[in-house]
């Protein structure tokens, strides 16, 4: 039944609308073009790191962050961030299929162990009311529905509104979020 979809309504590109190949949303031009991470830092994920190395950055040497390490596929950057721009304010739902298939693939790929759950980063009730979505939280449930990994929805909840992390400059965004967040389940130990 695929193939014959594929045939009568062939999927175009979703950045550039060209011809996609079966089954993908990006031809292979912009997938090609997409600007995935390297040199970043094992910790906290900040761009500058030579490229391949595992070096922490001055940063987490001086000020280790509470969790062990990040994995991005992606740097925001142009086109990814409009992917994701649509995705929170536009209610394109889509995407996060898209961008999970992505995410999906790069733990794969990875020579680690699959995380034990999944945690999506709740909103708070008054944004989710807004929105009425969690980007977050979609993303999660493709990620965890092709890997075979339990989604923890009720492992965080926000508490704290907070101010949007894009109106904030880097240095303030730590302390933005500070006291936002609380844990239902015992995860220790757990990827």
């Amino acid at each position: 039944m695929l193939k014959v979809r594929e045939w009568l309504w062939p999927r175009n590109c979703l950045l550039c609308l060209a011809r996609a190949p079966a089954g993908k949303d990006l031809c292979t031009a912009c997938d090609q073009s997409l600007p995935r991470t390297q040199g970043t830092c094992p910790r906290c994920g900040a761009p500058g790191a030579a490229t391949g190395t595992s070096a922490v950055c001055g940063e987490c040497q001086r000020h280790p962050p509470a969790y062990d390490a990040t994995r991005a596929v992606f740097r925001y950057a142009a086109p990814v961030d409009r992917l994701i721009q649509h995705l929170k304010y536009h209610g394109r739902l889509e995407l996060s299929r898209v961008l999970g298939g992505y995410l999906a693939q790069h733990l794969l790929m990875l020579d680690e162990p699959l995380p034990d759950a999944m945690l999506p980063v709740p909103l708070h009730v008054s944004r989710l009311r807004h929105r009425g979505y969690n980007q977050s939280l979609e993303i999660a449930r493709f990620v965890g529905r092709e890997l075979g990994v339990p989604l923890a929805r009720q492992g965080v909840r926000r508490i704290r509104a907070t101010a949007p992390q894009m109106e904030l400059p880097r240095d303030q965004r730590r302390k933005n979020m500070r006291g936002a967040f609380e844990t239902s389940g015992t995860f220790s130990g757990m990827r």
